[in-house]
């Protein structure tokens, strides 16, 4: 997976192996008899106090999801940040913004997590720090609060040993995820729960402050009545859900009896023959008939099963299956996991058929060859409608919708070894409509992209060919090119000419019209770079020319022991996020 934002060899990482996370663990937090949860952070701000230095030193700060959209920049979106102290009880730290990407504004100075800080390499050349054990002591701060803490820890009894409970179990499943010993299906599905569950915990905590501090606010009687309330239960629900599932899995024994069951499962499974299914939801007979006979015309001799419910029918699928909807407004309650082929097709106009998801994290999760025909996929809540993570997604005349607000949401993201077709298809309302990362393959024809921050982000080596399309109405630009080669003579922004002097892009009969800054923008080997002089100039302020090379503002990328948190997402609000999961 490639990650583009900030080269690793600019910020100090670590790849420890699992007895040395557990001896580093142990000797921080074993010195209690029990530990409790309550009483963690404060053996962590007795730790750090010894070993990180207080201010003075220049970090990378990878802004959350969530901080993102409250300033309603894109995400991910990473800042060069000097630290002027740490708040240890809190682990915080205030850091003053010294570079920025692109032209994003921010406010100059920030109370920010510490686990979202990565210490650069490269320091005024004046101080003299350790910043090897600062960044070794964030290092295991963040290692921890990723990969080992989960939201529920907090609602448990603050008697329980955690430490007991739960180091060793989570390490070794952490290590069981990185190594492969857990089959990719399973282990992608155990990273998607952590990923949601932590999001969800993110936006309980934002519900929570802001019933706190609504006067007006009445609790309901279980009617309904409060929607604030009412989705926090939902949230608590689905969280109570992740966690029990979890509790199982992280269980070495019984996670080995659940992978058993699965691996047997998914034999018989792929030995069943396709099945061609007609959803139509509950109506009246004339409309039933009138599907049937829309049906006979594309399949006249197949024979189909009958199904009321797309979600409960979409975790029936064995490979190759082919859906046939009805025209009718579907309802996903959580994400869509296709690990296998399938067709879903509507046979009436694409607007006449829509796909709604509940899910606050991904609407669609591919694995396999999937075709989507004749559809509107609505993901105005989900934060990312597709992830094709493995295979090929195929959309023939289909529409995308966002939340035509949020500065956060995607459309499509292509993963490394993954591809992408769409034809006669409409995507509007993302921040960032496609994004096709390092290794990914995406083609385009017939389409239009409109009324959206950035239409296509592209990263290096991603094979894109665009055809007969249009960008419209993008708030930014209609095409974002993110590279590390520089491209001596090359114009950084203008009209899709431009792109002629990219190497992989190949493209035809291409418009765009009404983009606000450009039809096109080529970061080449631009970078936020740590400055070197910085006490020389006391009153620098970001944005400046040479404090700030205008760069990728997609994640930095992390050893692999951060995969565990990356989701697409994430990739993850693991807060090593990649540009999905």
């Amino acid at each position: 997976k490639t990650y583009i934002g900030v080269d690793m060899d600019q910020v100090i990482v670590f790849d420890k192996s699992l007895q040395q996370r557990l001896q580093e663990y142990l000797d921080i937090l074993s010195g209690h008899s029990i530990l409790s949860v309550s009483n963690i952070k404060k053996e962590w701000a007795f730790f750090l106090e010894l070993s990180i230095d207080v201010s003075g030193w220049q970090a990378i700060w990878k802004l959350p999801r969530l901080t993102c959209e409250l300033y309603k920049i894109s995400f991910p979106t990473i800042v060069l940040v000097y630290v002027e102290d740490i708040y240890f009880e809190s682990l915080e730290a205030l850091v003053k913004v010294l570079a920025v990407q692109d032209d994003i504004s921010l406010p100059e100075k920030h109370k920010v997590s510490l686990i979202q800080l990565w210490p650069t390499k490269t320091q005024d050349k004046s101080v003299v720090l350790n910043l090897q054990s600062t960044a070794n002591a964030l290092d295991i701060l963040r290692f921890f609060y990723h990969n080992l803490i989960t939201p529920w820890d907090y609602e448990d009894d603050d008697t329980a040993d955690w430490l007991g409970r739960h180091l060793e179990s989570r390490l070794r499943l952490f290590y069981d995820l990185k190594n492969g010993v857990i089959p990719r299906t399973a282990s992608e599905h155990i990273r998607s729960l952590l990923v949601e569950a932590r999001r969800l915990q993110a936006r309980r905590e934002q519900l929570e402050i802001e019933i706190g501090n609504d006067d007006d606010l009445e609790m309901s009687n279980g009617d309904g009545e409060n929607e604030k309330v009412e989705k926090l239960m939902e949230l608590h629900v689905r969280i109570t859900q992740i966690k029990n599932e979890m509790e199982i899995l992280e269980n070495p024994l019984m996670r080995n009896v659940i992978l058993k069951q699965q691996k047997e499962w998914a034999s018989k499974k792929g030995d069943a023959d396709p099945k061609c299914w007609l959803i139509s939801e509950t109506s009246k007979p004339k409309d039933h008939v009138n599907f049937l006979k829309q049906v006979e015309q594309f399949y006249p001799n197949e024979s189909f099963t009958f199904a009321v419910d797309l979600a409960a029918t979409l975790m029936e699928l064995v490979h190759t299956n082919i859906l046939i909807l009805n025209k009718s407004k579907y309802h996903l309650k959580s994400v869509a996991k296709f690990e296998s082929g399938a067709i879903i097709k509507g046979i009436y106009e694409k607007q006449d058929t829509i796909i709604e998801s509940q899910s606050e994290d991904l609407m669609l999760d591919i694995s396999g060859e999937v075709v989507i025909e004749n559809i509107t996929l609505n993901a105005s809540t989900p934060q990312c409608c597709v992830v094709v993570r493995n295979g090929k997604l195929i959309l023939r005349n289909c529409n995308l919708i966002g939340d035509t607000t949020s500065s956060i949401h995607q459309g499509i993201i292509v993963l490394d070894g993954s591809q992408l077709e769409m034809m006669d298809c409409d995507i509007t309302g993302f921040a960032t409509a496609i994004v096709g990362n390092s290794g990914s393959k995406v083609f385009i024809r017939n389409s239009k992209v409109h009324d959206v921050n950035c239409g296509a982000k592209v990263y290096e080596n991603c094979l894109i060919t665009v055809q007969k399309s249009s960008f419209l109405n993008c708030k930014e630009y209609g095409f974002c090119v993110e590279t590390d080669q520089i491209i001596e003579n090359a114009k950084k922004v203008g009209g899709f000419d431009v792109l002629e002097s990219v190497p992989d892009i190949n493209f035809d009969d291409l418009n765009g019209e009404n983009n606000g800054k450009g039809d096109v923008r080529i970061n080449s080997g631009q970078r936020i770079i740590p400055i070197k002089d910085l006490f020389t100039n006391l009153n620098l302020t970001y944005g400046g020319e040479g404090e700030c090379d205008s760069g990728d503002d997609e994640e930095m990328e992390v050893t692999n022991e951060e995969d565990l948190n990356n989701t697409v997402i994430e990739k993850t609000e693991s807060d090593t996020l990649l540009h999905a999961s």
